[in-house]
């Protein structure tokens, strides 16, 4: 018997973003189904990040379209709340005194998730347990490690139980085991949880080992496709010129 056609959770047609005089991307296409991680590589100032904003309609001035679920990314209405994103960085005075918990609530309060307290409290440590991450709720976001701050981070854009994740870099500033543990966990939720993932990464490892599309963008989209079909050496120097050595060198068969 055939299996059933997986849904689009992202369709992107001809995407293109502009500011001011500068072309950030142009023309890009891709589709990425329920269930899939998706893996945008590219070098420095390629439009990784710039893209995956204008995915959420958080850059504007687009030409072409994107869609959620179904639903264009400037009027997601109902299905917003399936959507969780990590950004690469969260820029804050860490001598702020917030702790974990506290911002959690502000992203439930945002979500409109008014139950009591108590509730409230459960529903974060239960996310929080979802990235081994439970005993840090006390503690203030400042005090955090690399490690420790990008584990909460992918608790918040968990918290509302998405079926969509944008991950941008989620390992940035993590070392290496680090960096391995995190993505084994991003792995283990897709597959318990049958996420769909979009993420960005510069390390082709993790392309190879975890991605099933894998999309090459250099302002315009130069590849995309199950990462052992479409990354060969030609590909590799068309997306990152004279830094593909180096690069090939980063993917360990």
């Amino acid at each position: 018997m055939d299996e059933p056609l997986k849904a689009a959770a992202v369709a992107v047609s001809d995407l293109s973003l502009h500011l001011g005089s500068q072309t950030i991307f142009e023309d890009i296409s891709f589709a990425v189904d329920e269930g899939e991680i998706a893996i945008l590589i590219g070098p420095n100032g390629a439009g990784k990040t710039m893209l995956m904003r204008t995915m959420l309609n958080l850059l504007s001035a687009q030409t072409g379209s994107v869609t959620i679920f179904g639903r264009d990314n400037r009027n997601l209405g109902p299905v917003r709340h399936r959507i969780g994103y990590m950004p690469q960085r969260l820029d804050f005075d860490r001598t702020f005194p917030i702790t974990v918990c506290e911002v959690m609530l502000l992203r439930l309060r945002k979500s409109g998730f008014w139950s009591n307290r108590r509730a409230r409290r459960e529903a974060i440590l239960a996310t929080l347990a979802r990235v081994h991450a439970e005993n840090l709720i006390e503690r203030r976001i400042g005090q955090l490690s690399g490690g420790e701050l990008q584990r909460v981070l992918l608790a918040y854009a968990l918290l509302t139980h998405p079926d969509l994740l944008f991950l941008d870099e989620p390992a940035a500033g993590v070392d290496v085991a680090g960096e391995d543990t995190f993505y084994a966990l991003i792995h283990h939720l897709r597959h318990e949880e049958n996420l769909t993932v979009v993420m960005v990464s510069h390390d082709l490892d993790v392309v190879f080992r975890y991605a099933d599309q894998v999309l090459c963008l250099n302002q315009r989209l130069l590849c995309k496709g199950a990462p052992h079909s479409v990354l060969g050496p030609e590909v590799l120097e068309q997306t990152y010129g004279s830094l593909a050595a180096s690069y090939r060198h980063l993917h360990r068969h």
